[in-house]
C-alpha cells in the first residue's frame, strides 16, 4: 500500500474555506481517481493545520492520479491563498481494529 500526504497551513478562516472545499469540491473530483482505497481529512484547528491523507493499493495508481492531484493542490491554493505541500510514503505496516 502507498500513501500521498498533502499539507496545507493557514489562518483559522482559511482552514475553515479548506475544510468546506474539501467537502464539496475535492471529495467528488478525488472519488474517481482509479486505484485510491481510501482518502482521510484531518485538521489542526489552533495550529491552522490540514492534511489530505490517500491511501492507494498500488504505486501506479497513485502516480496515474498525479495531473488531477497537481490540478486540484492549484485549485486549492489559489481558493485559500495557501501553499499545499504533497509527499509520498510507502505504508510499511498497518492495524485496524
Amino acid at each position: 500500500m502507498f500513501a500521498r500526504i498533502g499539507t496545507w497551513r493557514g489562518t483559522p478562516a482559511e482552514l475553515e474555506r479548506w475544510i468546506v472545499r474539501a467537502r464539496e469540491e475535492v471529495k467528488p473530483s478525488i472519488s474517481r481517481d482509479a486505484g485510491l482505497t481510501a482518502v482521510y481529512w484531518l485538521v489542526d484547528r489552533p495550529s491552522g493545520t490540514g492534511m489530505i491523507v490517500t491511501l492507494w493499493e498500488r504505486p501506479e495508481g497513485m502516480e496515474a492520479s498525479e495531473r488531477a492531484r497537481a490540478a486540484r493542490q492549484a485549485a486549492t491554493a489559489a481558493a485559500t491563498g495557501t501553499v499545499v505541500t504533497t509527499d509520498r510514503y510507502e505504508v510499511v505496516d498497518w492495524l485496524t481494529t
